[in-house]
This record gives structure tokens, C-alpha cells and sequence, in this order.
């Protein structure tokens, strides 16, 4: 009877436990060196260091999207990157949060790709006056990004060691002129240490099992952004920019959607232009028809449970103002809140030019065509 009670207690146990959870400690030094990637920017290339710490979890259980993604790593981390011509650039704190992908993983050797996305403080800014040499920044807050390949080697007692080879890159998105950006490729040590491992017996649902693959969703966004006026100098920022679309995705598999868009982009700046003469700044529109543009995308979204890295490619249909540029892309990320609304945070760009930060809110139905 003892034995059939101690069978039925691990069966019991079993069932109710759908996996572990990890948590852990890194820290991380850098090397690195700013990049020149526009004219104007060779005296800012020069050495830098940073350093920075991290917490991750780690679970391991039977759901699709822990499985497909090999169990990747979740964390919050700082970071502390001092530039050598400090007296330009100064230094830059980061917060942030990340994911840790495995590609390839033995028993005490993997390869991984990470991804870092927060905010940094800078210390330095552009300023016409007291400091015209960092065309790079103007504004104290700005986008941080980070991608990485990693060789992880996985030592005894959870501890493990990373090499890491990769780019980090500081932008405020056009928000104020000017607006270049820093981009510092770097190499890397990093030693972890698993601290803490729980069982999970939580279970992880797929919200997606119970929609329908095919989706309608429309999206609103509006932010501001700036130009330049006079060389490196902006206009002052400010200037309302937004985005309105409709679209059609269709999810193929769990990990991907394939879909299209019809896209009206509306930008202030497009009202002015610039003569390097006695006439300055000056407004050549006022009608919204002149401004409006209208565009056509494709693009693809790579899905992770309610997360979506959004990668899209378009032409303009409609586009009096700045009509050299007839393509434009949209890359960046959507964050499903409920089967019905995702938040938006795409990059509206023309070619390597940033035009302004889709920030925004959307609608999604999902609930007819199901089988």
C-alpha cells in the first residue's frame, strides 16, 4: 500500500509540474570603438569601454515557443559605456531588457545570439555653441540597441563563461537634430552564475491556439521628429509626425506571419525647406494634400507567444513632397496586450534615414475565417 501511495504522489507531482525556472547573475566588460558611418563623423571614431550587469531566467518547459526557441534567456540589465573623447561624447547609461537565443548548444559548449533594447541617459550633447563636435546626439534620452553573437562555454556549479562579438547602437529616432547616431562595435568577456533553479508549474497557454491564422488589424500612431535648418543645427523638434494603416497578415506557422498594408504617413517637416541664403527657414505648403503621403508595404513578423518583430518594405503610391524617395521601411517590434490590441514601436525610415518613431496603438481581428 506504501509503495501504490508513493507511485501515485509522483504521478501526482508529475502533472503538476510543467518544467524549471532559472535565475541568475552576469556581468559583462566591453571593448569596443565608435564606427564613422556619415560624412562628417571620423574625429569621433575612438576607442571606448563599458561594462554591465544582468539578471536572467531561464524556463524549461513543454510549450511551443520554449521548445522552438531552444529555451532562450530573459533579462533586465545596465550598462555603462565611457567614450574616450569624453569631453565630446561623454558617457552613456543604458537600462534595459534583453533575450538570449541558443543556436547551436552541447553539453559544455553553445553558440547564442542576444538582443538588447532600452534607454540610455547621455552625459554629452550636441550643442551649437558650447559643444558643435557631437553631431551624433542632441538629445539627453535616447534609443538603445545592442546585437551580439556569443561561444558560451558552460562551466561547472552553473557557472559560465561568454565571448561575444558584436555592435551597439545610441539614436533619440529623429526626434531633435541631429541626430547621427553612435554605432561601437565591441568584443566582450562575460561570467554568469546560475543562482537559483524552482520548479514551474505554471502552465505557459498559447493565446494564439484558440484565433484564427488569418488577421485584419488597423494601426494609429503620432510622435514628433525634427530637420535640419542650417548645417548641423535642427529646426527645434516638435514637429507632429504620425501614421495611419490598415492591413492583412496571415500567421503560416506559430513562428511567422506574412502580410501586407496600405499606409498614410503624415510629417510637419515636409511644410519647410531650407535656403542657405537670407531667406532661411521657409514654409512652401499649407495644404494637407501637399503633405499627406499614401504608400503600399509587404513584410513579415516573426513571432515569439505575444511578442512580434515587425520587418516591413514599401513604396509610396502618393508622394508630392520629397519625391525622390518612393521607398520606405518599417522595422521594428509589436506587443500583443490582448487578442484584440497590440502596442506598436516601429522605425519609419527612407533608406539609412531615419524619418520618425512609429509609437502607437493598434486593433486586431482574429476571430472570423477559424476552422
Amino acid at each position: 500500500m506504501r509503495n501504490l501511495l508513493l507511485i501515485f504522489a509522483i504521478l501526482l507531482l508529475c502533472f503538476n509540474t510543467y518544467g524549471q525556472r532559472t535565475h541568475g547573475l552576469e556581468v559583462r566588460l566591453y571593448g569596443g570603438r565608435i564606427i564613422p558611418h556619415r560624412i562628417g563623423m571620423d574625429a569621433l571614431a575612438q576607442p571606448s569601454a563599458s561594462g554591465e550587469i544582468n539578471y536572467y531566467f531561464s524556463t524549461r518547459t513543454d510549450n511551443f515557443y520554449d521548445v522552438k526557441y531552444r529555451f532562450p534567456k530573459h533579462g533586465f540589465g545596465v550598462n555603462y559605456n565611457y567614450f574616450w573623447n569624453h569631453k565630446v561624447l561623454g558617457s552613456a547609461l543604458a537600462a534595459y531588457s534583453f533575450m538570449d537565443f541558443s543556436l547551436f548548444e552541447k553539453q559544455w559548449f553553445g553558440l547564442g545570439l542576444r538582443v538588447n533594447a532600452g534607454l540610455a541617459y547621455m552625459s554629452s550633447k550636441y550643442d551649437a555653441v558650447s559643444n558643435p563636435d557631437n553631431i551624433a546626439v542632441s538629445t539627453s534620452m535616447c534609443f538603445y540597441f545592442n546585437l551580439s553573437i556569443n561561444e558560451v562555454f558552460n562551466l561547472p556549479a552553473g557557472y559560465g563563461l561568454k565571448l561575444s562579438q558584436g555592435f551597439l547602437h545610441y539614436s533619440n529616432g529623429n526626434v531633435k537634430k541631429p541626430n547621427l547616431g553612435l554605432n561601437n562595435i565591441f568584443v566582450s568577456i562575460a561570467l554568469s552564475k546560475d543562482i537559483l533553479t524552482r520548479d514551474y508549474t505554471r502552465e505557459r497557454v498559447d493565446y494564439q491556439e484558440k484565433l484564427s491564422p488569418h488577421e485584419a488589424w488597423i494601426m494609429g500612431t503620432c510622435t514628433t521628429s525634427d530637420e535640419f535648418s542650417e548645417g548641423y543645427n535642427g529646426r527645434g523638434g516638435g514637429f507632429i509626425c504620425s501614421t495611419a494603416a490598415v492591413g492583412y497578415s496571415y500567421q503560416y506557422g506559430k513562428i511567422g506571419k506574412v502580410g501586407a498594408s496600405f499606409d498614410m504617413f503624415y510629417n510637419d517637416n515636409m511644410k519647410y525647406f531650407y535656403y542657405p541664403d537670407e531667406r532661411g527657414l521657409v514654409q512652401l505648403y499649407d495644404k494637407f494634400s501637399d503633405i499627406i503621403k499614401f504608400g503600399f508595404c509587404v513584410g513579415h513578423q516573426l513571432v515569439y507567444h505575444r511578442f512580434e518583430l515587425a520587418t516591413y518594405i514599401g513604396v509610396y503610391v502618393y508622394n508630392k513632397v520629397w519625391a525622390y524617395d518612393w521607398v520606405y521601411t518599417r522595422f521594428g517590434a509589436r506587443y500583443y496586450v490582448a487578442d484584440f490590441m497590440f502596442l506598436n514601436l516601429t522605425l519609419h525610415a527612407n533608406g539609412m534615414k531615419a524619418r520618425y518613431i512609429e509609437c502607437g496603438i493598434g486593433f486586431s481581428c482574429r476571430r472570423w475565417g477559424r476552422d
